[in-house]
């Protein structure tokens, strides 16, 4: 009989698969953007598309709760900020 597994992830194995989905997600984003006229291509439509993205998730996941909604954005938000300010000054780049 063998030992049961321990699937608790550790937290090296969760933050690779974050940045995993993290790099796939933006090399489609990127992708995206490459593919509209010159026009279209801006940072007003980069964080309109993203806004969209988050929204649709979000609401996805809670369809009948607007305070889980708001729960979840101000989550994502304050993840957002914390990771933001985790990164070197010199690594920062604009988009």
């Amino acid at each position: 009989m063998s030992a049961p597994q321990n699937d608790a992830l550790t937290a090296e194995e969760y933050s690779k698969a974050m940045n995993f989905v993290g790099q796939h997600l933006l090399s489609a984003l990127q992708q995206s953007v490459e593919q509209l006229p010159k026009p279209l291509r801006s940072r007003q439509l980069v964080a309109q598309a993203l806004s969209a993205f988050l929204t649709n998730t979000i609401y996805k996941q809670y369809p009948d709760n607007q305070d889980a909604c708001q729960y979840m954005l101000d989550e994502i938000t304050k993840l957002v900020k914390a990771q933001l300010n985790s990164i070197p000054q010199a690594q920062k780049v604009e988009v």
